[in-house]
């Protein structure tokens, strides 16, 4: 199946224009802005380490960002146009399947990725000791899969409310044990197969050894976590289809 750019340019400017003016949508973003900007000014000067500060705003921030952004942006506006039927609108006006599921999911990605940067100087971590290109890679593939989990919870809900229902849980798991793992080794051992740990270990590393590198497993759990939910994603579609809707 052959995919149309200019369409999904289109849908990419329409979903653009309505998460931007959502503000429930917008949440997450907002929250992890101020969450940052709030804490600051409060643990600057009580925190033990410049390190703990650093790992407490930035990695609670982005999980914020990635978790609760990544799959409410996605799945929210998906079962809502599922509920009101304007997606079987969009599916009789010869946009496919794929090009709603590309151009749906390149405006929250931006949305996400922005936040992100504005993250690290908000919570004073520095450039110099945060590789760019690592930052960039770990947040685009956790936020893609968070985004990805979105769409899961979208086609398999009815209504907003159930996505609601379905994403509660999933977001305060895997945004609280990564950043509670310190205090518990029961907590360490499950955060260890999430997908987001792999954030609070790269910037810890960052600051209190040498600098992050990858490890065999820190990659497995990334990659593992995103062919799976692709994989529950396609099957999800085939079963409830957005061009059958």
């Amino acid at each position: 199946m052959s995919l149309s750019v200019t369409k999904i340019k289109a849908l990419f400017g329409l979903k653009l224009r309505l998460i931007i003016s959502n503000m429930s949508l917008m949440t997450a973003p907002i929250m992890a802005i101020l969450y940052v900007v709030f804490m600051k000014s409060i643990m600057q000067s009580k925190a033990p380490s410049h390190v703990a500060l650093i790992s407490l705003l930035l990695g609670m921030g982005l999980c914020f960002n990635i978790v609760m952004g990544g799959i409410m942006m996605t799945s929210y506006p998906l079962a809502e146009e599922k509920e009101h039927h304007t997606l079987r609108v969009l599916m009789t006006s010869s946009i496919t399947g794929p090009e709603f599921f590309i151009g749906s999911l390149l405006p929250p990605l931006a949305i996400m990725t922005v936040t992100n940067l504005i993250l690290v100087p908000l919570s004073g971590a520095s450039w110099s000791q945060i590789h760019l290109g690592n930052f960039l890679l770990i947040t685009i593939i956790t936020s893609l899969t968070s985004l990805v989990l979105g769409y899961i919870i979208g086609l398999i809900a009815n209504s907003q409310t159930q996505a609601g229902v379905y994403s509660i849980p999933m977001m305060l798991i895997l945004s609280l044990i990564p950043n509670f793992e310190q205090f518990n080794t029961t907590l360490k051992t499950i955060s260890s197969y999430l997908y987001t740990s792999t954030i609070n270990h790269y910037i810890t590393a960052s600051y209190a050894t040498n600098g992050f590198s990858w490890t065999l497993r820190e990659v497995l759990t990334q990659l593992g976590w995103l062919v799976i939910t692709c994989g529950i994603f396609f099957y999800a579609y085939r079963r409830h289809g957005l061009d059958n809707d």
